[in-house]
């Protein structure tokens, strides 16, 4: 049995039950997809799944899940002699005994039990407790009258199930920021669709290998959509050459790619369109340019990095296993890339742009 815990969901009022239902479906949905047997069942503070040991790094990785213990469920009674075998494969030099008691009406305390099977530990192995940093941590549970041992807690992603917060539309590239966005958002809770502006050089397939571990964090795969990049941009080029503004090419680049994002939003019943901006990180990402992309579309825009610096979201790349397939992505030389670029637009400037793309229907 494998119990999982979550924090967030426990303060949602109202909607707590529903958010526990659809962790616990998320759970048994990402179990199936990765053919692992797995029979949920849920409790206040607690979801138990009924799954072999190994389905516990899977669901670490579901969004919701602060962290899970892979246990033996047994009568409070049976606990010495099931420590007495498997204990033997251990040799810390300290540990404790830490006890939660879900089921209040168990005539024994916490600090009873921790007393109790400590002093039993001591007497069979000789270990010394420590309470403060032991080598070693017995974890019980009580919940509905049984008894659920565990050595180790696995730590979860945390955040809210996917599916509780809406579906958004968010542009990968095969950079290391755009995926981390992306996790971001499932990590609360919204559906998460994948838009790629392909560059060709067989950019597609890392892009494809980064959507692939993303869906890890998801209860479905994540639907991946790619569009042709150079497609997109070229008329908004052609619009900058006749009017000599090719510096602004990079900026344009991003509307063009937000306002294709829009509308497959729209086909798509999405809130939003997320990208892995992070402020003043490359030209097109300066405050001032970031106001003037955001003012090209009439669609809400999210940018759950903007606040970090590059080695923190290198971190969460890292950690969520994005990172390496980064290093796989080939260099594209785009060639539209002007000389020279505007870092700081100036709204004036791009009003009279925006005039003449509207006259070919661009804006």
């Amino acid at each position: 049995m494998i119990i999982v815990r979550y924090g967030e969901i426990a303060i949602k009022g109202g909607k707590r039950k529903e958010f526990e239902k659809k962790l616990a479906e998320n759970i048994e949905k990402i179990l199936k997809r990765k053919g692992i047997p797995g029979k949920t069942k849920i409790l206040r503070g607690r979801i138990l799944v009924d799954a072999p040991n190994e389905a516990a790094s899977i669901i670490a990785k579901t969004p919701g899940v602060v962290s899970i213990s892979p246990a033996e469920v047994m009568e409070y009674e049976e606990i010495p002699n099931y420590l007495k075998k498997v204990l033997k494969s251990f040799n810390p030099r300290s540990f404790k005994v830490e006890t939660q008691r879900l089921d209040k009406t168990f005539l024994k305390t916490s600090l009873e039990i921790n007393k109790e099977i400590g002093e039993f530990v001591v007497k069979e192995f000789g270990w010394k407790v420590d309470l403060e940093n032991p080598e070693l941590v017995i974890g019980i549970e009580i919940i509905d009258g049984k008894a659920y041992v565990f050595f180790e807690k696995i730590k979860g992603v945390g955040g809210l199930p996917v599916g509780t917060q809406g579906k958004v539309v968010a542009l990968i590239s095969g950079g290391i920021d755009s995926p981390v966005a992306a996790f971001l958002m499932l990590k609360r809770g919204a559906e998460v669709i994948a838009l790629h502006f392909d560059q060709g050089t067989n950019a597609k397939k890392v892009v494809e290998r980064v959507v692939e571990i993303l869906s890890d964090y998801s209860p479905d795969p994540i639907e991946l959509i790619v569009e042709n990049h150079f497609e997109i941009l070229k008329p908004y080029v052609s619009v900058l050459t006749k009017i000599q503004k090719r510096e602004w090419t990079c900026v344009l680049c991003k509307v063009a790619m937000l306002r294709r994002a829009v509308e497959i939003a729209k086909e798509e019943g999405a809130l939003g369109i997320v990208t892995g901006d992070s402020l003043g990180q490359v030209a097109s990402q300066t405050l001032s340019n970031l106001f003037i992309e955001t003012i090209s579309v009439n669609y809400p825009i999210y940018r759950p990095l903007i606040g970090l610096d590059k080695e923190e979201i290198v971190s969460i790349a890292k950690r969520i296993g994005t990172y390496d397939a980064f290093l796989e992505y080939p260099y594209c030389e785009c060639p539209f890339r002007p000389d020279r670029v505007i870092t700081q637009g100036k709204i004036t400037e791009f009003y009279l742009i925006r005039d003449e793309l509207r006259k070919e229907g661009l804006l």
